[in-house]
């Protein structure tokens, strides 16, 4: 029985821990599309395509993106949210949202 726990455990521990390595992760990569898409003549539709296809090969086990760009006065707004299966049994559903502000890059 106590085997059965310490298994139960280990998984349980090893999940959390892709959890937070997945969600890092995404962090990044959406902090850094929010930068991007900053920049004068960016095309966000274009930065919102490339950041759906980096997340997915990114994050292992995610199995449904979906990103957003947005621009509202001097300030670019990205999120994300991601289906995520993690490795391992698939004790439950998780969804990781992420979001990350950056100014408009204004040219001297």
């Amino acid at each position: 029985m106590a085997t059965a726990v310490v298994f139960l455990l280990i998984a349980i521990v090893s999940q959390a821990a892709f959890v937070v390595v997945a969600r890092d992760t995404a962090q990044a990569a959406v902090t850094a599309a929010a930068r991007r898409a900053g920049r004068p003549g960016a095309d966000l539709e274009a930065e919102r395509s490339r950041l759906a296809n980096e997340l997915m090969s990114i994050v292992p086990g995610a199995a449904e993106v979906t990103t957003s760009l947005t621009t509202e006065a001097k300030v670019v707004t990205a999120e994300a949210s991601i289906q995520w299966s993690p490795p391992g049994p698939d004790l439950i559903p998780i969804t990781l949202n992420t979001s990350a502000t950056a100014p408009m890059v204004v040219p001297p």
